[in-house]
């Protein structure tokens, strides 16, 4: 599960939610809300343990990986990697 912002008015699963409201949604369903311009990512203080598996899981699926990019950015790059295969 990620979670996501709400930039606009929109209904997920059950909810009617507000721009501003914090919810979860799937991984797929995340990107897609992203991608659609209705949510954005969370902001998130990962450890630096969380960024090396993400980095590591990145690099493992073929993305090479700049070392500057946060956890928003490798969590994108893993599900745009994914959905590629």
């Amino acid at each position: 599960m990620t979670k996501l912002i709400a930039e606009r008015t929109h209904n997920y699963g059950t909810r009617r939610l507000r721009a501003g409201d914090e919810y979860e949604a799937t991984d797929m369903h995340a990107s897609l809300l992203v991608a659609n311009l209705m949510a954005r990512y969370a902001p998130s203080s990962p450890s630096s343990d969380e960024l090396d598996r993400l980095r590591a899981e990145a690099e493992a699926l073929g993305v090479r990986v700049d070392r500057r990019w946060g956890d928003i950015r490798l969590r994108h790059e893993i599900m745009q990697a994914r959905t590629e295969r």
